[in-house]
């Protein structure tokens, strides 16, 4: 049965998608083919690339010391410059660059061990364009290109940006090249129907999040049926923003354990209809109500209430971190004073 893995993007929530890997790689699970978009399509390189545990591990260290600014080039210049002389990206793709070419130890698509197709979109046409060939650096920018964010990369008469906008999950894709079992590596989601968002960010993230699942959602109902469709569950209950990288250990030991704890039970087989699917159009149920008057909008002193808890937590966070950049400070001036006085004395 010809069986492909298939690497949603997600921005830093494809640190979700390392621990599922490692967990079905220790259960000896093998793809024929390779799918990835957006973060995902780096994920899926590096794993095509060395298909073994000691490739996942090292892929597992590369995700645990990421942090946003190996990915988001800090410059508030950029966005400036950009917005008064009409240019299309508000971040310079400049450290996104360095960590792919950093981190991926081959140039083509074709040299990966395990046929490797990268999914981008055409921003003109709005047409999913799939590498399976060619320069891997270039089709990993073109597929993690979120619009806006970063440049869009300009292939012949392609205007290429994030696979995402098309294809997140590309289950659909994966079939079109001769899948009989599609294996997805979701992102997750934060489903917590019985949470009222606090802030602005826990509107956002959520939405988000559901707009990329939307169409895992629709693809359920169509290839359900025609292919062997399997949907490994991620950790529920994410509150980790797309942006935030500095919680990649904590989702990839969730995402584990999630995933162990599934296989265990004989998850790895036909699971469809276990898998909760958020924003599911398609599904038999309709959800009727009544319109009736909302609630008020809550006053700012009950917001700021609710969110010291976690404007203090962060205030923690940020005074550690300035510990510790003060002590390797202070290591760095004694290992110079000792350099110094040594070359004196010699």
């Amino acid at each position: 049965m010809k069986t492909a893995f298939v690497f949603s993007g997600g921005a830093s929530l494809g640190s979700v998608e390392v621990g599922m890997l490692k967990a079905i790689v220790e259960h000896g699970i093998t793809p024929d083919l390779v799918l990835g978009t957006s973060v995902g399509s780096l994920n899926g390189a590096f794993y095509a690339h060395n298909p073994t545990m000691e490739g996942v591990e090292i892929l597992e260290s590369i995700w645990k010391q990421l942090r946003a600014r190996d990915v988001f080039t800090p410059s508030p210049l950029t966005p400036v410059k950009n917005i008064a002389t009409f240019g299309q990206y508000l971040i310079s793709p400049k450290n996104l660059r360095t960590l792919i070419t950093e981190n991926l130890p081959y140039e083509k698509i074709e040299e990966a061990q395990i046929p490797l197709y990268i999914v981008s979109a055409d921003i003109k046409t709005g047409d999913e364009i799939v590498f399976d060939k060619g320069l891997l650096k270039e089709a990993i920018m073109a597929s993690a290109g979120i619009p806006g964010v970063f440049p869009p990369q300009h292939m012949g008469s392609n205007v290429l940006v994030d696979g995402g906008m098309v294809n997140n999950a590309p289950i659909s894709t994966a079939v079109k090249l001769g899948a009989e079992r599609v294996v997805v590596f979701p992102i997750g989601f934060p489903y917590t129907p019985d949470q009222d968002p606090k802030n602005l960010g826990e509107i956002l993230i959520p939405a988000f999040l559901y707009l990329l699942n939307r169409q895992l959602s629709a693809d359920y109902h169509i290839y359900k049926d025609k292919v062997e469709l399997i949907i490994i569950p991620p950790p529920e209950n994410i509150e980790v923003g797309p942006h935030d990288f500095s919680k990649s250990e904590q989702l990839i030991s969730r995402a584990y354990n999630r995933t162990k704890l599934w296989l265990s039970k004989g998850g790895f087989e036909d699971n469809i209809d276990e898998f909760i699917r958020p924003c599911d159009v398609h599904s038999s149920q309709l959800n009727l109500r009544e319109s009736i008057e909302p609630d008020k909008e809550k006053s700012a002193m009950d917001r700021i209430r609710e969110n010291v808890p976690q404007i203090a937590h962060l205030h923690e966070n940020i005074e550690n971190r300035k510990k510790i950049i003060s002590e390797n400070l202070e290591n760095k001036k004694n290992a110079l004073k000792k350099h110094i006085k040594k070359e004196k004395h010699d």
